[in-house]
């Protein structure tokens, strides 16, 4: 009933655009934030986790950007849900290999499905508020209260019930992502015919300076991703702790968000993104300092008010420079920020957490934070942005 309804129904582009995120990251919230407990549980050591969280970096990395680029070439919609749906079918299989040797391949399909999505599907979004004047972040924020909302309830589910029907009720959510992907807007005219050189992205030195900042923010934001739901667990956490605290991350990300335009306009893009690495710099203190679940849910929640300008501003301003380029694009700066970064440094703190803890872990990324505010302060300080800005 709900799919037909959702694919019937004509909507304004506000509003397929944020049931997109709704539907996406609820889709999401239902295993991801427990799958690295799941892994636990099963008998994997730190290590381990690590390096199997390297294997989505790394095809982030190297296989990502060549998908997104075929993407803005023939067509973003039809790549899209084709990699939902092969995604979907690989979680159903999730329930059956029990080692690491066994996770390792079913985890390595995943990410080639599951990793240019990202960037596709923001660069369709963003690429659709340009051309209808919409707030992008206001579309956005739908996908984060969908992750809270499904996160918190799934903690509270699995702590109940186990993790058994996790992976075949997230591959159910994944209908209705490919009902409203098919359904956002697409403009026919970026496809096909003369193009500027995609060389030209790198050859703005504004654009570099993004995926840097990206590069470096990665570090400390997939540390906490990765290593929070393990570290809740170690300080006495339980399921629902788990859930809270990515629950209230993805919530408390709602109200910047929701005002990143206004904020944006005061402030412009470049230096609204410096303020949102400040804030996620200290949150990250508050992941290290975290000696109860309940501080680390309020250290998650801080978190979250960085991360929703951050996100916003990042997207915005790389849309801005990449033209007919835009999934190419957000994919170079996904594979800086969820490739690079993560697969040079997992395996690091997989180790540094199995023998350091996490409070080593955290206050050790959180410095590459503060690392990439400075490099933006010394750009802005020099007037790179001045003239796209």
């Amino acid at each position: 009933m709900l799919t037909r309804y959702l694919s019937t129904r004509a909507f304004p582009p506000a509003i397929i655009g944020a049931a997109y995120y709704w539907f996406y990251w609820s889709f999401v919230s239902l295993y991801d934030p427990f799958l690295n407990v799941y892994l636990m549980q099963l008998g994997l050591s730190g290590l381990q986790v690590g390096i199997l969280a390297t294997i989505l970096p790394l095809l982030m990395l190297i296989y990502s950007p060549f998908v997104a680029t075929f993407a803005d070439r023939y067509g973003r919609l039809r790549i899209q849900k084709i990699l939902v749906a092969v995604w979907a079918a690989l979680l159903l299989l999730f329930n059956l290999p029990h080692t690491f040797w066994g996770i390792l391949p079913l985890i390595t399909l995943l990410g080639v499905a599951r990793t240019p999505t990202i960037a596709i599907g923001d660069s369709i979004v963003a690429r659709m508020a340009s051309r209808h004047r919409l707030n992008f972040g206001s579309m956005r924020l739908w996908g984060s209260i969908g992750f809270a909302t499904f996160s918190i309830l799934g903690g509270a589910v699995w702590q109940q019930t186990g993790f058994a029907l996790m992976f075949s009720a997230a591959a159910l959510m994944a209908v209705p992502v490919i009902l409203m992907t098919a359904r956002l807007d697409e403009d026919p005219l970026e496809f096909g015919g003369e193009r500027p050189s995609m060389r030209r992205l790198l050859q703005d030195r504004s654009l570099v300076v993004l995926l840097v900042v990206a590069f470096l923010s990665g570090i400390p934001l997939v540390g906490t991703y990765v290593f929070g739901s393990i570290t809740m667990m170690a300080i006495g956490g339980t399921e629902t702790h788990v859930g809270l605290m990515f629950g209230l991350s993805a919530l408390t990300e709602v109200p910047t968000m929701l005002t990143s335009r206004a904020i944006i306009h005061r402030l412009r893009g470049a230096p609204t993104l410096l303020l949102s690495l400040l804030v996620l710099s200290l949150s990250l203190i508050g992941y290290g300092l975290a000696t109860t679940p309940w501080i680390l849910i309020l250290a998650a929640a801080g978190k979250g008010v960085g991360y929703g300008l951050f996100f916003v501003t990042l997207v915005q301003l790389v849309d801005e420079r990449a033209g007919v380029w835009a999934s190419t694009a957000q994919s170079m700066m996904n594979a800086a920020m969820l490739g690079l970064a993560p697969l040079l440094t997992s395996p690091v703190s997989g180790y540094i957490f199995d023998r350091w803890g996490s409070a080593a872990l955290f206050a050790g990324s959180s410095t590459t934070l503060f690392a990439s505010a400075l490099i933006l302060a010394w750009v802005l300080r020099h007037g790179w942005f001045t003239t796209t800005d």
